[in-house]
């Protein structure tokens, strides 16, 4: 996880936020938590993960197009 936060400057790749004293959360594009390689993983804030709960086809057809 923290290889990933870093990968992505400690930064929300949803919203632009950078991370403070909380950990970002690492997201599995196509929530599969088995597939770990690192271009199914991207760091969001703790809001904009609870925004990937619903709707996961659209979220991850963003995060794949974003890419």
């Amino acid at each position: 996880k923290r290889a990933i936060r870093e990968r992505d400057n400690y930064t929300c790749q949803l919203c632009g936020s950078i991370q403070d004293e909380r950990e970002f959360d690492v997201h599995h594009i196509d929530y599969n938590k088995l597939n770990c390689d690192p271009a199914n993983l991207i760091t969001l804030c703790y809001k904009c993960h609870l925004k990937t709960r619903d709707n996961r086809k659209y979220w991850e057809k963003y995060f794949n197009e974003k890419a």
